[in-house]
């Protein structure tokens, strides 16, 4: 049998381990160990990847050690990449390392220091229960008992330095705009944050695991229409990777293939995917994705053949209804899809049009491979870091490789490039075209194809500054796909920036009852809200996105910054705690920036703007600079920063328009020439 638990931890720390150890089999917990769990002559590595992959929980034994351990940094990547449930257990007061950022960000933690062995050994049996691990009795009654001991993240408190003159701090300033200063951001309404993506370091994106939020069905239980629809992963029955993939693969064919349906509204498969291996009942998954419906499956394949059993579940009663055997060899796996997907349809519907029949039994490829490497880029995609943009690009083109009329990976190229560019990792004038152009290759193959036009309209408001054009196509994604999460949440931020604030609201919201997990979503309903003047109601989405990810940055702006009344002291020293433990996120300092104006303390707020100058290497995001400015009272070189931002098409331009908080410089006759050059309606005669 299986161990639930695997333990990652440097050598040096082996004693202290081993004290854990002992305690969790006294629990009742089966604990896998290093060399301890390897039996016979088998090789170390390989019991390591299949120990990895066959637990419920890894965890992390944080401390200076393993911080240096390349055998800790290579099993949290395998584990992270198996998508499974990480417990970071802090041995000592330490950094997380930057190569584990990406895998650790918004998770809760169990401090385990010396001196409180017991509290810390309880804390772990409470967390490891709550993520679905075995635990005796007994263990688990004495630790629901015990004090906690988690936290969300560490506590080092940065000393406060004395502000300098405003005179000296100026001076510096002012020799940065003279020159070049650079600020890596990214976009609040992309779930962007200056780094790589969504989390403290900006590396998690929209698949943040957070071990407490994400779980939680509503307070009172509603009725559910049943023509709302989740597809969650399928259980993997083996230990075949091949297995895994192939269960993932069909989940998604499944999801995309239902969501264009008339009459069902499909849940996207970035939230669904946060259940996998979920202990919650169908009811609580259904009342917090608002699903009356959940299609359940498990997946096993042999050495030439695929068996999937799928299973319908009424959320509000727990009932079963249709379900079916289906097998087929691998070789038939497209086939296997195809079939699936139309049973299932007519399942859900309770029949099926010609038309709609025709639909389910297109095949975007004929090639089960160049498929296999679509889905692999978007799972890489779905990441939004700068290293899963990079494997994704890879994954495309190699699909494209196999099958070149295959229109799916054009369009994962095109929302690929048109995320480097907002997310600073390459240039608006490198990227966006390559956009463009591989947005219109995937609608020449399929004109039919939602997605194509999403990337399009995304190229047109954002580099082209077309509004018209990128209305069209927005609209028409939406009128081909309605279930299409990220076309209803772009648009949504389009009118925004357009001051069509109650249809913006509906659009985002509606892609927030698409793809409810969505932290980057929750942040743009807040988005909206604050474009439209209406800070109350802003404040409580952004507040959920927070609670999504605690350190998702631009929430923490949103929260701090813009939303908040009055700023303490306390504010001041979180914001500096980030900026030690995150010294890679611009967003923070910019936050910090602002908080200081709000406070009054305009010196300490100069200050942090000759930090923000001269922290950052990268491509220029000149908008931020540009609000700063004018923040500041700092007008011309305001000015200066956003002329940088329209010559250099940054995304982040088509928003400042419409920001409340510049509002009295939107009246001004110099920013209404600048915001005419990109065509603005709302500045255009």
């Amino acid at each position: 049998m299986s161990a639930e638990v695997f333990i990652s931890y440097a050598s040096q720390d082996r004693e202290r381990i081993l004290d854990l150890v002992n305690r969790l089999d006294t629990a009742g917990v089966s604990v896998w160990i290093d060399q301890m769990s390897i039996e016979g002559a088998t090789m170390w590595s390989q019991e390591i990847v299949s120990a990895i992959r066959n637990c419920k929980v890894l965890i992390l034994a944080i401390s200076e050690n393993s911080a240096d351990s390349e055998n800790v940094v290579k099993e949290v990547a395998l584990a992270s990449e198996g998508r499974k449930r990480i417990l970071p257990v802090y041995l000592a007061s330490a950094e997380i390392p930057e190569s584990m950022a990406y895998q650790l960000a918004g998770i809760q933690r169990v401090e385990f220091f010396e001196g409180d062995e017991e509290a810390g050994q309880q804390s772990v049996i409470r967390a490891l229960a709550k993520l679905g691990v075995t635990v005796s009795e007994a263990a688990s009654t004495a630790a629901a008992g015990a004090p906690k001991r988690t936290s969300h993240g560490a506590s080092h408190a940065v000393p406060s330095q004395a502000p300098k003159s405003e005179g000296a701090a100026w001076g510096k300033i002012a020799a940065a705009v003279g020159g070049v200063a650079v600020l890596a951001a990214g976009l609040f309404f992309l779930g962007g944050s200056g780094g790589e993506t969504t989390t403290p370091l900006g590396q998690a994106g929209t698949n943040a695991t957070n071990t407490t939020e994400q779980t939680q069905p509503l307070v009172k239980p509603v009725t559910l229409d049943t023509n709302r629809v989740v597809v969650l992963p399928f259980k993997t029955i083996g230990t075949s990777g091949e297995t895994a993939d192939l269960g993932y693969g069909l989940v998604s064919t499944l999801t995309s293939k239902l969501q264009p349906l008339q009459n069902l509204v499909v849940i996207a498969k970035e939230s669904a995917r946060k259940y996998e291996d979920s202990k919650l009942s169908p009811r609580e998954i259904g009342q917090t994705l608002g699903a009356g419906t959940i299609v359940t499956g498990e997946i096993q394949t042999s050495s030439d053949k695929v068996q999937v059993n799928i299973q319908l579940v009424n959320a509000n009663t727990e009932a079963l209804g249709w379900g079916s055997t289906f097998i087929k060899t691998k070789d038939e796996f497209l086939d296997l899809q195809n079939e699936i997907a139309t049973q299932l349809a007519s399942e859900l519907k309770g029949g099926l049009d010609d038309a709609e029949a025709k639909q389910l039994a297109q095949k975007a490829t004929e090639n089960a491979e160049a498929q296999a490497e679509y889905q692999a880029g978007r799972r890489e995609w779905d990441k939004r870091s700068k290293q899963g943009f990079d494997n994704a690009i890879k994954h495309f083109e190699r699909a494209i490789e196999l099958d070149s009329n295959y229109a799916d990976p054009y369009v994962g190229l095109a929302d690929t490039f048109g995320l480097i560019s907002a997310y600073n990792f390459a240039s608006a004038n490198e990227a966006m075209p390559q956009a463009k152009s591989y947005a219109e290759k995937a609608i020449k193959i399929n004109p039919d194809l939602a997605g194509a036009y999403t990337s399009l309209g995304w190229v047109f408001v954002n580099y082209e500054y077309d509004w018209v054009a990128a209305e069209s196509s927005f609209r028409k994604s939406i009128e081909l796909n309605p279930n299409y999460a990220t076309a209803n949440h772009w648009f949504g931020l389009f009118l925004s920036n357009l001051g069509k604030h109650d249809e913006a609201i509906a659009s985002v919201k509606k892609a927030a009852e698409l793809d409810p997990q969505s932290m980057i979503i929750q942040s743009s309903i807040g988005q909206v809200y604050v474009v439209a003047g209406r800070f109350e109601e802003a404040s409580e989405f952004v507040n959920r996105a927070h609670e999504m990810n605690p350190y998702f940055s631009t929430a923490i702006w949103f929260k701090y910054a813009k939303l908040k009344g009055v700023n303490t002291e306390e504010d001041v020293t979180l914001l500096k705690e980030l900026i030690k433990k995150f010294p890679d996120q611009p967003m923070h300092r910019k936050t910090l920036l602002e908080v200081y104006l709000k406070m009054g303390n305009r010196e300490a707020a100069l200050e942090q703007m000759v930090d923000l100058l001269g922290s950052f290497d990268g491509i220029l995001n000149n908008c931020h600079f540009a609000e700063s400015f004018f923040l500041l009272g700092k007008t011309e070189q305001g000015y200066q920063w956003l002329e940088k931002g329209i010559q250099a098409r940054e995304s982040w331009v088509t928003m400042y328009g419409n920001l409340p908080f510049l509002k009295k410089y939107h009246r001004e006759s110099r920013f209404c020439e600048l915001y005419k050059k990109i065509n603005h309606p709302m500045y255009v005669d």
